[in-house]
Protein backbone atom coordinates (compact mmCIF):
# COMPACT_ATOMS: atom_id res chain seq x y z
CA UNK A 1 0.00 0.00 0.00
CA UNK A 2 1.30 3.46 -0.90
CA UNK A 3 2.41 5.89 1.90
CA UNK A 4 -0.10 8.57 2.75
CA UNK A 5 1.07 12.25 1.48
CA UNK A 6 2.21 15.11 3.76
CA UNK A 7 1.48 18.68 2.87
CA UNK A 8 4.38 20.92 4.08
CA UNK A 9 2.71 24.08 4.99
CA UNK A 10 5.41 27.49 4.28
CA UNK A 11 4.39 30.96 5.29
CA UNK A 12 6.13 33.69 4.02
CA UNK A 13 7.58 37.33 5.44
CA UNK A 14 7.17 37.46 9.39
CA UNK A 15 4.93 34.97 9.23
CA UNK A 16 4.20 31.43 11.12
CA UNK A 17 2.08 28.82 11.44
CA UNK A 18 -0.85 31.06 13.29
CA UNK A 19 -1.13 33.32 10.75
CA UNK A 20 -2.70 30.51 8.60
CA UNK A 21 -6.04 30.84 10.73
CA UNK A 22 -8.65 28.60 9.59
CA UNK A 23 -7.05 27.66 6.37
CA UNK A 24 -5.04 24.22 7.99
CA UNK A 25 -8.42 22.97 8.89
CA UNK A 26 -10.01 23.92 5.47
CA UNK A 27 -7.35 22.42 3.43
CA UNK A 28 -7.61 19.21 5.82
CA UNK A 29 -10.94 18.75 5.01
CA UNK A 30 -9.95 19.08 1.36
CA UNK A 31 -7.96 16.58 1.24
CA UNK A 32 -8.73 13.58 3.80
CA UNK A 33 -6.61 10.88 2.50
CA UNK A 34 -3.34 12.58 2.96
CA UNK A 35 -1.59 14.49 6.73
CA UNK A 36 -1.36 18.54 6.38
CA UNK A 37 1.73 19.73 8.65
CA UNK A 38 3.02 23.06 9.25
CA UNK A 39 5.96 24.18 9.91
CA UNK A 40 7.75 27.40 10.81
CA UNK A 41 10.75 29.01 9.36
CA UNK A 42 13.54 29.71 11.45
CA UNK A 43 13.39 33.07 13.51
CA UNK A 44 9.52 32.94 13.91
CA UNK A 45 7.03 31.08 15.72
CA UNK A 46 8.03 28.17 17.99
CA UNK A 47 12.09 29.04 16.26
CA UNK A 48 11.52 33.05 17.40
CA UNK A 49 14.91 32.48 19.48
CA UNK A 50 16.45 31.36 16.70
CA UNK A 51 18.09 33.54 14.50
CA UNK A 52 16.89 33.77 11.07
CA UNK A 53 19.34 32.38 7.95
CA UNK A 54 20.14 35.40 5.54
CA UNK A 55 19.85 33.04 2.72
CA UNK A 56 16.79 30.50 1.19
CA UNK A 57 19.08 27.66 1.26
CA UNK A 58 19.95 27.70 4.76
CA UNK A 59 16.41 28.66 5.47
CA UNK A 60 15.50 25.27 3.41
CA UNK A 61 18.00 23.25 5.06
CA UNK A 62 16.11 24.27 8.27
CA UNK A 63 12.90 23.42 7.21
CA UNK A 64 13.75 19.83 5.71
CA UNK A 65 15.59 18.84 8.45
CA UNK A 66 12.14 19.67 10.85
CA UNK A 67 10.37 17.48 8.10
CA UNK A 68 13.00 15.04 7.97
CA UNK A 69 12.26 14.87 11.92
CA UNK A 70 8.27 14.75 11.98
CA UNK A 71 7.50 13.07 9.26
CA UNK A 72 7.90 9.32 8.63
CA UNK A 73 10.46 8.45 6.23
CA UNK A 74 9.78 7.50 2.72
CA UNK A 75 6.30 9.60 2.93
CA UNK A 76 5.66 11.61 -0.26
CA UNK A 77 5.67 15.19 0.62
CA UNK A 78 3.95 18.12 -1.33
CA UNK A 79 4.81 21.94 -0.07
CA UNK A 80 1.95 24.35 -0.74
CA UNK A 81 3.94 27.82 0.13
CA UNK A 82 3.05 31.38 0.20
CA UNK A 83 5.32 34.28 -0.72
CA UNK A 84 8.79 33.68 0.94
CA UNK A 85 7.75 30.07 2.23
CA UNK A 86 7.16 29.62 -1.88
CA UNK A 87 11.35 30.93 -2.52
CA UNK A 88 11.74 27.97 -0.02
CA UNK A 89 9.99 25.30 -1.84
CA UNK A 90 11.57 26.43 -4.92
CA UNK A 91 15.02 26.13 -3.10
CA UNK A 92 13.89 22.83 -1.99
CA UNK A 93 12.88 21.93 -5.72
CA UNK A 94 16.89 22.36 -6.52
CA UNK A 95 18.00 21.19 -3.81
CA UNK A 96 16.42 17.75 -3.09
CA UNK A 97 13.58 17.55 -5.84
CA UNK A 98 13.61 13.85 -5.47
CA UNK A 99 11.96 14.44 -1.90
CA UNK A 100 8.70 15.64 -3.50
CA UNK A 101 5.71 14.21 -5.40
CA UNK A 102 3.98 18.04 -5.76
CA UNK A 103 4.25 21.57 -5.10
CA UNK A 104 1.81 24.50 -4.94
CA UNK A 105 3.05 28.25 -4.79
CA UNK A 106 1.19 30.95 -4.15
CA UNK A 107 2.46 34.85 -5.28
CA UNK A 108 5.85 33.55 -5.60
CA UNK A 109 8.85 35.87 -6.56
CA UNK A 110 12.37 35.03 -7.31
CA UNK A 111 15.39 37.65 -8.30
CA UNK A 112 14.85 36.76 -12.43
CA UNK A 113 11.81 39.47 -11.90
CA UNK A 114 13.07 43.20 -11.20
CA UNK A 115 12.92 43.96 -7.20
CA UNK A 116 10.67 46.65 -8.30
CA UNK A 117 8.01 44.36 -8.94
CA UNK A 118 9.01 41.79 -6.20
CA UNK A 119 8.44 44.30 -3.59
CA UNK A 120 5.72 46.85 -5.68
CA UNK A 121 7.60 50.35 -5.32
CA UNK A 122 4.51 52.03 -4.38
CA UNK A 123 4.42 50.23 -1.11
CA UNK A 124 8.08 50.68 -0.18
CA UNK A 125 7.58 53.81 1.94
CA UNK A 126 4.32 52.49 3.38
CA UNK A 127 5.69 48.85 4.13
CA UNK A 128 8.88 50.74 6.26
CA UNK A 129 6.08 53.04 8.29
CA UNK A 130 4.16 49.93 8.87
CA UNK A 131 7.32 47.48 10.08
CA UNK A 132 8.55 50.40 12.40
CA UNK A 133 4.90 50.50 14.06
CA UNK A 134 5.36 49.89 17.78
CA UNK A 135 1.87 49.31 18.57
CA UNK A 136 1.09 45.58 17.83
CA UNK A 137 -2.61 46.06 16.99
CA UNK A 138 -1.83 48.79 14.47
CA UNK A 139 0.74 47.58 13.08
CA UNK A 140 -1.48 44.45 12.21
CA UNK A 141 -4.35 46.39 10.96
CA UNK A 142 -1.75 48.15 8.17
CA UNK A 143 -0.22 44.76 7.34
CA UNK A 144 -3.62 42.95 6.98
CA UNK A 145 -4.66 46.17 5.55
CA UNK A 146 -1.80 45.49 2.64
CA UNK A 147 -2.04 42.15 1.94
CA UNK A 148 -5.70 41.17 1.74
CA UNK A 149 -8.41 43.11 -0.21
CA UNK A 150 -11.92 41.12 1.21
CA UNK A 151 -12.75 42.77 3.94
CA UNK A 152 -14.38 39.93 6.32
CA UNK A 153 -11.26 38.30 6.12
CA UNK A 154 -9.67 41.59 7.29
CA UNK A 155 -11.75 41.73 10.19
CA UNK A 156 -11.57 37.53 10.98
CA UNK A 157 -7.69 38.18 10.96
CA UNK A 158 -7.08 41.12 12.93
CA UNK A 159 -7.97 39.58 16.46
CA UNK A 160 -5.61 36.38 15.79
CA UNK A 161 -2.54 38.14 14.16
CA UNK A 162 -2.66 40.77 16.88
CA UNK A 163 -2.58 37.94 19.49
CA UNK A 164 0.56 36.27 17.35
CA UNK A 165 2.18 39.77 17.46
CA UNK A 166 1.81 40.10 21.05
CA UNK A 167 2.56 37.18 22.39
CA UNK A 168 5.43 35.49 19.88
CA UNK A 169 6.47 38.42 18.08
CA UNK A 170 9.11 38.05 15.49
CA UNK A 171 12.38 40.54 16.10
CA UNK A 172 13.16 43.23 13.73
CA UNK A 173 16.86 41.37 13.15
CA UNK A 174 14.67 38.31 11.71
CA UNK A 175 12.18 40.31 9.74
CA UNK A 176 15.38 42.02 8.14
CA UNK A 177 17.31 38.60 7.84
CA UNK A 178 14.41 37.36 5.95
CA UNK A 179 14.01 40.49 3.77
CA UNK A 180 17.95 39.88 2.83
CA UNK A 181 17.55 36.27 1.65
CA UNK A 182 14.45 37.17 -0.36
CA UNK A 183 16.64 40.07 -1.77
CA UNK A 184 19.06 37.38 -2.75
CA UNK A 185 16.85 34.51 -3.80
CA UNK A 186 17.46 33.42 -7.62
CA UNK A 187 14.83 30.80 -8.85
CA UNK A 188 15.92 27.33 -10.53
CA UNK A 189 18.46 26.67 -13.34
CA UNK A 190 16.47 24.10 -14.45
CA UNK A 191 12.77 22.50 -13.85
CA UNK A 192 12.98 19.67 -12.02
CA UNK A 193 10.24 16.75 -12.86
CA UNK A 194 7.80 17.77 -10.24
CA UNK A 195 4.49 18.48 -10.63
CA UNK A 196 4.17 22.16 -9.89
CA UNK A 197 1.10 24.95 -9.98
CA UNK A 198 1.23 28.53 -9.33
CA UNK A 199 -1.59 30.23 -8.13
CA UNK A 200 -1.99 34.19 -7.77
CA UNK A 201 -3.98 37.04 -7.28
CA UNK A 202 -4.15 39.99 -9.44
CA UNK A 203 -4.93 42.30 -6.95
CA UNK A 204 -1.85 41.93 -5.40
CA UNK A 205 -0.91 45.06 -3.84
CA UNK A 206 2.31 43.82 -2.31
CA UNK A 207 4.38 41.86 -4.85
CA UNK A 208 3.42 41.99 -8.47
CA UNK A 209 1.44 39.24 -10.01
CA UNK A 210 4.05 39.82 -13.06
CA UNK A 211 6.27 37.92 -10.77
CA UNK A 212 4.60 34.45 -10.63
CA UNK A 213 3.77 35.26 -15.14
CA UNK A 214 7.68 35.05 -15.10
CA UNK A 215 7.93 32.02 -13.07
CA UNK A 216 5.48 30.46 -15.35
CA UNK A 217 6.80 31.55 -18.85
CA UNK A 218 10.45 30.28 -17.48
CA UNK A 219 9.25 26.34 -16.31
CA UNK A 220 6.32 26.16 -18.12
CA UNK A 221 4.29 25.46 -14.52
CA UNK A 222 0.43 26.14 -14.78
CA UNK A 223 -0.85 28.72 -13.70
CA UNK A 224 -4.67 30.02 -11.84
CA UNK A 225 -5.16 33.73 -11.57
CA UNK A 226 -7.71 35.32 -9.25
CA UNK A 227 -9.48 37.99 -10.24
CA UNK A 228 -9.24 40.18 -7.36
CA UNK A 229 -7.55 38.55 -4.66
CA UNK A 230 -4.77 40.25 -2.58
CA UNK A 231 -1.01 38.58 -1.53
CA UNK A 232 -2.58 36.43 0.78
CA UNK A 233 -4.81 34.42 -1.41
CA UNK A 234 -5.40 31.59 1.17
CA UNK A 235 -7.41 34.26 3.59
CA UNK A 236 -9.09 36.25 1.07
CA UNK A 237 -10.52 33.41 -1.09
CA UNK A 238 -9.78 30.13 0.65
CA UNK A 239 -12.47 28.17 -1.42
CA UNK A 240 -10.69 29.29 -4.74
CA UNK A 241 -7.77 28.27 -3.73
CA UNK A 242 -8.53 24.90 -2.51
CA UNK A 243 -10.81 24.47 -5.86
CA UNK A 244 -7.57 24.82 -8.00
CA UNK A 245 -5.21 22.55 -6.38
CA UNK A 246 -5.31 18.99 -8.08
CA UNK A 247 -6.97 16.04 -5.55
CA UNK A 248 -8.59 18.22 -3.99
CA UNK A 249 -12.36 17.17 -2.36
CA UNK A 250 -13.45 20.87 -1.49
CA UNK A 251 -15.82 22.94 -3.51
CA UNK A 252 -16.75 25.42 -0.88
CA UNK A 253 -16.11 26.01 2.58
CA UNK A 254 -18.85 25.74 4.84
Amino acid sequence: MASKSTWIMLRGLAREKGHWGPFLEHFARAFPSEEVLAIDLPGAGEFREMQSPATIGEICKFVRQQASARVPAKTPLKLFAVSLGAMVAMEWLRQSPQDLAGCVLVNASSRESPVYYRMRWQVWVRFLRLVALPVAREREHAVIDLIMNNPEARDMAHPTWTKIATERPISFLNVAAQLRAAARFSSLTTAPEVPTLLLTGLGDRLVDPSCSEKLHSLWGWPIRRHPWAGHDLTWDDPSWVLRNIPGSVSDSIT
